[in-house]
């Protein structure tokens, strides 16, 4: 259990760790270490010569003088054994340590968010104050003492306490970086891309909230390593972070929704091609669908990029404000994700053979449509002929049928319609003639040759010719 220390003995303390009380201590030491010695000298040889008196602290001063130096020197061996820092700088940190707590010298240098080559060598920050530190404009420097943080301080002169030192580095300009991102779509795709990201760090003087964010998030990402400077590279670790969100997201995309410049459905079918001079449906025209007519080099932005980009940029906004990060993220934009040479050209074969299968497909279609119209009209066509056909019957009937001599009637009416028949059995109107009439037609012949019940044949059996009316010419 740790025992305070009373307020008394710390008040003394801290009165003792004052310069002029410590050279007042100094003094003291040294008229005590001036006068013992020709004091005793003088008891000793029971003399009062101003000769002896003037040797005795002479001697004291330069006993002093080499116990000084020893201490001095013992102590500054240790502190160079224990910091690797040379024997001048440490003797000279002893001296300030000592009597010289304010005394702004030696002098450090921050800049472009890190310490200068000469300042990571010196005093300052192996050891620490007392001393000064320049911090040029858009800088934060965070001290620490003992190992654990001490204060922040900012831009101008500041002055380092006793074993106060630089520890980290914080850069208040604007910084950019970019990232080269490789991802692989949702159908197994290599694509690449370049990322490019502009941030900078929100800085409120005096406000504890925003300056403890900024020592929590530098402590965070200090990796203990002092090999590439004291500064804290926390873009480079935002842009990190974005490239392995930006990945993941153009891995949820197959690639032709990644390259389409429409805004499309996800995996939504293409529309069926239109012709030119094709009438249109009433319905509204889809939105086009699929690969871009010109080449992807040369095909505009597309929109949805821009959604990857705005999604990508809140959810990296969002991990800034779940880390607590004082973070502005000015510009975050990449470029567009484009397949890896090896396989570009078997992407843009499939690309082809995509376009190739709808439009194979709808020709066949269009075929089958033609062939369906043509079937369509030659049964209108036929239905019409058939229809004409028994109206030209009907209409003979009613001419050829008299009522008095019926048996010459029909004879007439039968050569009308053999005449008939004849006429529609052109090989033109075939197609239009039913199957049925045409065996009506050689029944009607068959008819009309078959020899009269009198008897009228020749010796040959062949049947008398076909009776011919004058007024049917």
């Amino acid at each position: 259990m740790r025992h305070r220390v009373p307020s008394d003995i710390r008040r003394i303390l801290r009165l003792v760790g004052l310069p002029l009380v410590r050279a007042l201590m100094l003094l003291a030491v040294s008229a005590l270490c001036g006068l013992l010695p020709p004091a005793f000298l003088m008891a000793w040889r029971a003399s009062s010569s101003i000769r002896e008196l003037a040797a005795g602290c002479a001697l004291g001063l330069l006993l002093e003088t080499a116990l000084f130096a020893l201490f001095t020197f013992h102590a500054a061996a240790f502190v160079e054994r224990l910091y690797r820092i040379p024997m001048r700088s440490a003797i000279g940190f002893i001296l300030r340590a000592l009597f010289l707590p304010e005394w702004k010298y030696p002098v450090g240098e921050v800049r472009n968010g890190d310490l200068t080559p000469a300042t990571r060598d010196s005093v300052l920050v192996r050891v620490g104050g007392p001393g000064a530190l320049v911090v040029h404009e858009s800088n934060l420097v965070l001290l620490e003492r003992g190992g654990a943080f001490a204060r922040l301080i900012g831009p101008g002169l500041q002055h380092l306490r006793p074993f106060e030192r630089p520890a980290l580095v914080l850069d208040l300009r604007p910084q950019s970086r970019r990232r080269q991102v490789n991802a692989w779509t949702r159908d197994g795709l290599p694509v690449r891309s370049t990322l490019y990201l502009s941030c900078r760090l929100r800085w409120q003087p005096n406000e504890p909230e925003n300056e403890a964010r900024l020592i929590r998030m530098a402590y965070q990402l200090d990796t203990g390593s002092r090999e590439k400077g004291y500064g804290i590279d926390w873009a480079g670790e935002l842009a990190d972070e974005a490239r392995a969100m930006l990945a993941r997201r153009l891995g949820r995309l197959w690639f032709d929704e990644l390259w389409s410049p429409y805004m499309a459905a996800m995996h939504a079918p293409p529309p069926a091609p239109q012709l030119l001079g094709e009438p249109s449906a009433d319905a509204p025209t889809p939105e086009p669908w699929g690969i871009p007519e010109r080449p992807p080099e040369d095909a505009p932005i597309p929109a949805r990029w821009e959604e990857i980009r705005q999604e990508v940029r809140r959810e990296l906004e969002q991990w800034i404000r779940g880390r607590q990060w004082e973070v502005e993220i000015l510009h975050f934009a990449f470029e567009p994700p484009v397949p890896w040479p090896e396989v570009e050209p078997m992407i843009r074969e499939a690309w082809l053979e995509h376009w190739r299968v709808p439009w194979r497909g709808w020709a066949v279609h269009l075929q089958s449509r033609a062939m369906r119209e043509q079937v369509r009209q030659r049964e209108l066509a036929r239905a019409m002929g058939q229809r004409e056909l028994l109206e030209a019957i009907v209409a003979v009937v009613q001419q050829e049928w008299p009522l008095g001599d019926p048996q010459r009637g029909l004879q007439r009416l039968l050569l009308r319609l053999v005449e008939l028949m004849q006429h529609w059995s052109h090989p033109d109107a075939e197609l239009l003639t039913p199957t049925d009439l045409f065996e009506l037609v050689h029944h009607l012949r068959r008819m009309m040759q078959r020899p009269s019940s009198a008897g009228g044949s020749d010796a040959h059996g062949s049947p008398p010719p076909f009776p011919t009316d004058p007024g049917l010419e």
